[in-house]
């Protein structure tokens, strides 16, 4: 396990186990929700009985029910734990007219701003699908990083949200540009990142593992 030093804040970054939209091959972005499937809530206990000595001092939550109940399985192992703490900006991109959608069929009709969508987020046309920009979900995700870092200097923070704003946001932490933040592509399902923020210096000491 880490050992967190003065000054440091350590993030532990988790997303949701798998869902049911997840194994439909539709879209899971910020306007829709599904249940965990086992395998999902299995490989979340995973990262639970990981994680169980870790005493955290804030656990942080998307609003939406596949990130709280990830997050709820992991707080089952800490007797003493922190209550869970719902921030809407940690909420999945709201994929507008593509939300819910099956993914192949999108990718059919719009070949071109897929293309975009998946390999250069500064080109991606958000408003003609009613969608959130990616540039406006690592200012809101950023925005959260940055004030609990002041808050808690020396703590232990567990964030559990989603694919795409994990990607956005670590990317952006760890210095990408937006053209170049999709590269590597996305955790997986019940993975976990852990990124130490020391001031304006960040460090990753787990990137997407899973258990």
């Amino acid at each position: 396990m880490i050992e967190r030093g003065e000054s440091v804040t350590l993030f532990y970054f988790i997303r949701h186990g798998k869902t049911e939209i997840n194994a439909e091959g539709r879209f899971n972005g910020g306007t829709v929700d599904s249940p965990l499937v086992p395998e999902g809530i299995e490989a979340t206990k995973k990262i639970a009985q990981y994680l169980k000595d870790v005493s955290f001092d804030l656990a942080l939550s998307s609003p939406q029910l596949r990130a709280q109940t990830t997050a709820k399985i992991i707080l089952k192992e800490h007797d003493r734990g922190p209550k869970l703490t719902i921030v809407e900006d940690l909420r999945e991109m709201r994929l507008g007219d593509w939300d819910g959608e099956k993914i192949s069929e999108i990718t059919k009709q719009y070949p071109e701003d897929i293309r975009d969508y998946r390999t250069r987020p500064d080109l991606f046309d958000s408003k003609k699908f009613h969608s959130e920009s990616y540039a406006e979900v690592i200012r809101r995700s950023t925005q959260v990083i940055k004030e609990i870092t002041k808050q808690y200097p020396e703590g232990n923070i567990l964030v559990v949200s989603h694919g795409i704003l994990l990607m956005a946001l670590l990317n952006t932490l760890k210095g990408m540009s937006l053209a170049e933040i999709r590269q590597g592509g996305i955790v997986d399902n019940s993975s976990l990142t852990i990124m130490a923020s020391e001031g304006s210096k960040v460090t990753f000491h787990t990137w997407g593992e899973t258990f």
